[in-house]
């Protein structure tokens, strides 16, 4: 007797822990489209569950995997599972109820309901446009996914009035996809505003499903105005309206030009009005009942060549006469051959000074370049110093006048043959005026060697 207490007291015991056991669903939607290979991801959290072997199982016409049966060490325990129907609710459409149960092996079952809705794909997806405005030249629909589920690897032909188009994607919950088309321009133009169809062929597991929405295609109504200016010389600029809508417009076109630039100025269309304010001209042309699609161009040319060689011819007069009359000494070098009678290389060097105006302390540097050597006679004037180390000839001039002029020259030679372009440096005249001290170079000297071939 008394064992037979102590047993049932250790049953109650033990049953009133494990009644303890609970179950806490969780899932991503309750959503099933039917002709889509879409599931449902359940997680179960399990309170109080006691060490051991457990499995959930339904008797419905659902599949519950992983089936097998799994182990609880300790608590609280998360497992996932994956819902999905069978082809036995393949005809059913809207919301099914059923059952699943949690087993104890051998002790406890707990059960829980859960409710599902069974949709087709075209009472998920919503295909559709916002306004088009046709002058943005930009057409685009969007897919509206209308319940909080994923679409994965969609796949559908797409077609329209305007375009064709496929596209594979994915839809998250509730997203809407923007889809961008390429269209041909003249059929945009020449589309009329309205409601046009959108008509999709989704390829589903079943075969294909198709799906109607709506393109929204507004007014086309404006002018497009492009202006383009081009050349530096020859400038030209161009002017084109051009009718982007669907009825007649009346365009105007204006120019400005000044009092200067309109002398050089031509066009292709003689303008309707011209009005001077100040120095500015401006032109008009207008063109009426414009029709769709078609342009009106006014092109202006205008030649700057004629007053841009008066520019540059008075320029350099002015610069010439400014330097002419700023020359204080002008030095000139000159250059000549010179026949020996061993057929020598020799060069006659020849230096004029001539003074624009009084100057003082003039003296003449000129150098000769390291390959030849200078001959010991020298013309009336003899340097007045050589140097032989910065190979320089000089001579002190003193004063000279205005329009005094000073003639110098001497010889080099060269042993060596000399083929070529032969480069003699420019001289330097140093001198001094009202206190100060002023240098001026002449022009440098080219001698081409085969001048001398032969000799």
């Amino acid at each position: 007797m008394k064992k037979s207490i102590l047993f049932l007291f250790v049953s109650l015991l033990f049953l009133s822990t494990v009644s303890a056991l609970g179950i806490s669903p969780e899932y991503d939607t309750n959503i099933i489209v039917r002709d889509m290979e879409n599931s449902i991801k359940l997680t179960l959290d399990i309170t109080d569950a006691q060490p051991g072997i457990y499995n959930l199982y339904t008797l419905a016409d659902v599949s519950i995997q992983p089936s097998e049966m799994f182990t609880i060490s300790n608590s609280p325990f998360n497992k996932e599972f994956t819902i999905t129907p069978t082809t036995n609710i393949n005809d059913i459409e809207g919301y099914y109820t059923f059952t699943y149960t949690l087993n104890y092996r051998g002790f406890e079952k707990i059960d829980e309901k859960m409710t599902i809705n069974l949709v087709n794909l075209k009472d998920v997806i919503e295909i559709s446009s916002d306004s088009i405005n046709p002058e943005s030249g930009i057409i685009s629909f969007y897919i509206q996914n209308k319940e909080s589920i994923t679409l994965k690897n969609l796949s559908a032909q797409f077609s329209s009035i305007l375009f064709e188009t496929e596209k594979r994607f994915n839809l998250g919950p509730n997203e809407r996809l923007e889809i961008f088309v390429d269209v041909d321009k003249d059929k945009l133009e020449k589309t009329k505003a309205g409601v046009y169809i959108i008509e999709s062929i989704f390829q589903t597991k079943d075969g294909t499903t198709k799906i109607d929405g709506n393109l929204y295609l507004g007014e086309k109504k404006g002018i497009i105005s492009t202006e383009d200016k081009s050349g530096l010389l020859i400038r030209t600029e161009t002017i084109t309206k051009i009718n982007s809508g669907n009825v007649l417009e009346n365009v105007q076109i204006e120019m400005k030009r000044n009092i200067l630039s309109r002398l050089f100025s031509s066009f292709n269309i003689e303008p309707v009005l011209i009005e001077r304010k100040g120095l500015i001209i401006e032109y008009m042309w207008t063109k009426e009942r414009l029709g769709p699609t078609e342009s009106y161009t006014v092109k202006a040319t205008t030649n700057y060549i004629l007053p841009f060689l008066i520019i540059i011819v008075t320029i350099l007069a002015l610069l010439g006469f400014k330097r002419f009359s700023q020359t204080k000494v002008e030095v000139k070098k000159s250059v000549s051959h010179v026949k020996t009678k061993d057929n020598q290389f020799a060069l006659k060097i020849q230096l004029s000074v001539k003074a624009k105006k009084d100057i003082e302390n003039v003296t003449l540097i000129d150098k000769v370049p390291a390959i030849v050597k200078i001959y010991n006679k020298f013309g009336l004037v003899k340097p007045d110093k050589i140097d032989a180390t910065s190979r320089r000839l000089h001579w002190n001039i003193g004063d000279l006048n205005a329009g005094e002029e000073r003639l110098f020259n001497y010889i080099v030679y060269s042993k060596v043959g000399i083929v070529g372009k032969f480069v003699l440096p420019d001289a330097l005249v140093v001198f001094e005026q009202e206190g100060k001290i002023h240098e001026t170079n002449s022009n440098k000297v080219f001698f081409m060697s085969d001048q001398v071939k032969g000799n």
